[in-house]
């Protein structure tokens, strides 16, 4: 006979067990599980969706919604960096508008993942959009750089909330079967929003105001967050997990990784934006950061292996080989992909001179055959059956398309621009979802969230540090550049504090253009850190494991 007891599972918590199951151990250390025995195990874990029909309707019809205006947030930046370090006088803020969006986005998302275990999903998800409205609206009535920057910080930690929570609400609520095409479709509407969010904030700043993208953005995320109570009903949490106490809860978060992670990622951003430009490397400011980094790293590694299931980063998850690959390639792109998305439109605007809706436009290349692409690559690699074939074409496109454009110059004739665009679109578009599947492949059901939830931590910290280091070469290269010149009245303080196209106004005429080429030159050598960065992403898609889908597909089945 079989008694129901208390079992304390390897994250330190008692929860009622009857039939703990070796493969779920297995399957934890990042090892192949058997398949029969895994589809056993799954099928009797899988509780059935919790919403259905019209009320399911409408909670994925949300879901898309708030999936969009995320990504309209994130992707309208870049387009409107010259107009806003022109309005707040702060060129030395450019790097800070998306890093600091980028760092509270990232920094919480591995324990936003534990607490949708533990709270109710409907309450966490609604209060996530809570926060990151009210990071919009401070954003969009800020008065000052430091208040948009504020503003900015406030948004990524509510962006935080939502993006972990979205595939944990899908995985519950949606049937297996239906989950390929509802993954898909979100998928379809985040290249949406990265393809056309630069056009829309950049023809609403050249017609009316910046600030109007924020409000719009306050009020679809308050729709979201309204829906999302009013459609969803009680979204169940985990049946084991509802009868913990609010201690057994608090005791299940990893604090040790947390209270050494946040500070050590702060320290590395404000070492790599302020090494070299506000303090130099040998400045003990910067020795100091670099210290602390180095110490909480190994403070921080030491607190995920013997945290157990607890850890935010599942080592043993990183020890399969697809999961390790996939991270690398996922990091190296996403960290190109923000390169290009801040400092094209910097190219745009002013090595040629374009308005913010020229500027949308003259960018339209990248993102709408990114988007295209990307939704092609999905029945393409269903058709082949691999997920390699599309992974390494994109990441040969990229190479490609991204070597093509350091050679832009302040005339480069449109036929060029426009193609080296497309050919760099085309292939990060196909090597958007392959290391998405790639994970699904070789994991168990159960730690395929725990997978996803990983992937985007390395994505957006890729996107932290490079857009960190970007900003550094940029300014030291252009103030090199531009006090090399000996141009009368205009010194290291006055450029960094202009904007980035008001700068012109200050110099005369007879030497704008050799302004111009100082942009120019400082934005290429931003180009060929993307360049080094997709090229790696190259070399880690090689890794891969060549691992038939099918076989997956009738596991699930």
């Amino acid at each position: 006979m079989e008694l129901e007891d208390l079992h304390r599972s390897e994250d330190g918590i008692s929860r009622p067990e009857s039939k703990p199951t070796q493969e779920a151990d297995v399957a934890h250390s990042g090892k192949e599980v058997d398949p029969d025995k895994e589809a056993a195990s799954s099928s009797n874990s899988q509780e059935p969706p919790t919403l259905h029909g019209v009320q399911l309707i409408g909670l994925l019809l949300c879901l898309f919604l708030g999936n969009f205006t995320i990504g309209f947030d994130s992707s309208c930046i870049g387009t409107l960096l010259v107009v806003l370090t022109d309005d707040f006088n702060a060129l030395e803020d450019i790097g800070w508008y998306q890093t600091t969006y980028l760092l509270t986005l990232c920094a919480p998302i591995l324990v936003m993942g534990r607490l949708y275990t533990f709270y109710s999903m409907k309450t966490l998800y609604a209060l996530s959009f809570t926060v990151f409205v009210a990071g919009s609206i401070l954003t969009a009535a800020s008065p000052t750089s430091t208040a948009f920057i504020l503003g900015r910080a406030v948004s990524g930690l509510g962006a935080s909330g939502i993006n972990a929570g979205m595939y944990i609400i899908l995985a519950r609520t949606v049937p297996l079967k239906l989950r390929p095409t509802i993954f898909g479709i979100c998928g379809a509407v985040e290249c949406a929003a990265l393809a056309f969010g630069p056009l829309i904030s950049g023809s609403i700043a050249y017609a009316d105001s910046w600030r109007i993208n924020f409000w719009i953005i306050v009020g679809l995320g308050t729709a979201v967050a309204l829906g999302v109570v009013i459609t969803s009903g009680r979204l169940s949490q985990n049946a084991q997990d509802k009868q913990l106490s609010v201690i057994q809860r608090l005791e299940g978060l990893d604090w040790y990784g947390l209270v050494t992670q946040l500070p050590m990622t702060i320290c590395l951003i404000l070492g790599l934006q302020w090494a070299g430009t506000t303090y130099e490397w040998s400045n003990w400011r910067i020795i100091l950061l670099f210290a602390l980094i180095g110490v909480l790293a190994i403070l921080f590694f030491l607190a995920e292996r013997i945290g157990g299931k607890t850890s935010m980063i599942s080592l043993p998850l990183l020890r399969q080989r697809n999961v390790a690959f996939s991270c690398v390639v996922g990091f190296c792109n996403f960290a190109a992909l923000w390169i290009l998305d801040n400092y094209l439109p910097l190219y745009f605007q002013v090595v040629r001179g374009a308005d913010t809706l020229g500027s949308g436009l003259m960018y339209l290349p990248t993102t709408l055959s990114m988007s295209i692409c990307a939704l092609a690559s999905g029945p393409f690699t269903s058709k082949l059956n691999y997920i390699n074939p599309a992974l390494l074409l994109g990441s040969v496109l990229s190479v490609v398309g991204a070597a093509l454009m350091t050679t832009f110059e302040p005339h480069t004739p449109a036929g060029r621009w426009i193609g080296y665009q497309i050919i760099y679109g085309i292939g990060v578009g196909m090597a958007f979802q392959p290391p998405f599947i790639a994970l699904q492949i070789v994991l168990e059901e159960s730690l395929v969230p725990a997978g996803l939830v990983l992937l985007n931590f390395v994505q957006m910290l890729g996107g932290i540090i490079f857009l960190s280091i970007s900003q550094n070469i940029f300014l030291d290269n252009l103030l090199a550049s531009i006090l090399a010149k000996n141009i009368p009245n205009l010194d290291a303080a006055t450029v960094k504090q202009s904007g980035a196209t008001g700068l012109q106004g200050l110099v005369p005429a007879e030497y704008k253009p050799e302004i111009i080429l100082a942009y120019n030159s400082a934005i290429i050598d931003i180009l060929y850190i993307a360049l080094g960065l997709v090229s790696v992403g190259l070399i880690a898609a090689l890794g891969l494991e060549w691992r038939p889908i099918e076989k997956e597909d009738e596991k699930n089945d």
